[in-house]
């Protein structure tokens, strides 16, 4: 049975970006990988998405927020931004790794969120579920694996891909963002009539940039 809005997601913050659509229950979705860049793929991922759900046009985009890579992350915001002014639908903006701890599903102890930051760091985020969802209880932050580990509470379950940096053992196996997940947070929150404005969606780089590094080498 089809969903009476239809929402469209994209998850461009890791190694391998994915779309999905909300159409049917399950979240009809695609990955796609193409290093850390996603430009060539995103675009004919989400056309041939939304023809395989016969939509012209989506209820409403969601789009994952990262941490991640600069260069991904960008691309991805952007398509998404785009497409919502083009498209004249709203637009909800979700932490890539608020996704993960939704896709770990509901524990008693807390979900301890660790990703590959790649450069010897890791992205880390730890969530409690309360009333059904997972939320924030600290982080998102990056750091070196072993500042990491002493935030983060050694009763937690772990998960992602950043876990052998930590030296723990995840607590499910190859566990990252995706755009199915960000897509059942945001349903969430547009059923709630909650909407973000096209122009506060922005990526959450948290390292600074390959250039900005640069800059700061010189000054």
């Amino acid at each position: 049975m089809r969903n009476l809005a239809v929402g469209l997601s994209i998850d461009t913050s890791g190694s391998v970006g994915s779309v999905a659509v909300d159409d049917l229950e399950p979240v009809r979705a695609k990955r796609f990988s193409e290093g850390l860049v996603h430009g060539k793929a995103l675009l004919p991922s989400v056309e041939l998405i939304l023809k395989e759900a016969r939509l012209k046009k989506p209820d409403y985009i969601a789009v994952g927020l990262g941490p991640g890579s600069y260069t991904g992350l960008r691309i991805g915001v952007t398509v998404a931004r785009t497409l919502a002014w083009t498209w004249e639908v709203p637009l909800l903006g979700i932490c890539s790794m608020t996704g993960v701890a939704y896709g770990a599903g509901p524990r008693r102890c807390p979900v301890a969120i660790v990703l590959d930051a790649h450069q010897k760091e890791v992205y880390w985020a730890c969530y409690r579920w309360e009333d059904g969802l997972p939320r924030l209880i600290a982080g998102p932050s990056i750091d070196l694996p072993e500042d990491a580990r002493t935030e983060l509470p050694k009763d937690a379950f772990f998960v992602g891909d950043g876990c052998a940096k930590l030296g723990v053992a995840p607590g499910i196996d190859a566990l990252v963002p995706q755009a199915s997940w960000v897509l059942k947070l945001a349903r969430i929150r547009f059923l709630r009539g909650e909407r973000d404005r096209i122009q506060t969606v922005l990526p959450m780089y948290l390292r600074v940039s390959e250039a900005e590094r640069k800059l700061e080498a010189r000054s």
